[in-house]
């Protein structure tokens, strides 16, 4: 099985896991102790949000390998440019001026560099985060951090924020820098 197809699999895989787990916690809550039906931040009942948290861990378990001549790369460079057109005919000019700055970073380094850290791992799904604080910036308390309204903006977003994390960790897993799966280790002894 080619990387390619192991990663968005795995991703995929994974994911779906983590899902249904998840959503058997979320019902068990909500049934046998009156929890509210949303009282698990880690998944969202929405079918949009669902499939886009989907969307968001395959993705997320290709981006890794955007750093070399890859279906990933070609994947997310054409997501780039798409992203971009849309920018600029919106007139988000600065905002299509940081993607471009950010859609270069993977370019200067070497394959299993920063994309491949684990602190890229935990530190690139925060967009996801920070994106809806951004977006919704005047529904922001600035003084008060921690105020409800706060929370329940970064609430909204955590969803997007593990199924990123989850597809990110399933590809450092997969290449054996995470976890060393079997196959990895197999795989290097027979680099070595």
């Amino acid at each position: 099985m080619s990387m390619f197809r192991e990663h968005w699999i795995g991703g995929l895989v994974t994911y779906t896991s983590f899902f249904a787990i998840s959503l058997v916690a979320t019902l068990i809550g909500f049934f046998a102790f009156r929890q509210p039906i949303d009282w698990n931040p880690t998944v969202s009942l929405e079918p949009l949000k669902i499939a886009t948290c989907f969307a968001i861990a395959v993705l997320s378990g290709l981006w890794p390998d955007v750093d070399i001549k890859s279906k990933s790369q070609q994947i997310f460079y054409r997501l780039f440019l798409l992203s971009n057109a849309v920018l600029i005919y919106e007139g988000y000019y600065s905002i299509s001026a940081f993607l471009g700055l950010f859609a270069m970073f993977p370019l200067i380094g070497n394959h299993r560099g920063w994309t491949h850290s684990k602190l890229t791992m935990l530190l690139l799904p925060a967009v996801f985060l920070i994106l809806p604080v951004y977006v919704q910036g005047d529904q922001l308390d600035r003084h008060d951090l921690l105020a409800a309204q706060n929370l329940v903006l970064i609430k909204g977003s955590l969803p997007f924020y593990t199924a990123s994390l989850i597809g990110y960790a399933t590809h450092l897993h997969l290449d054996g820098i995470l976890l060393q799966s079997r196959k990895a280790q197999r795989r290097q002894a027979r680099a070595s």
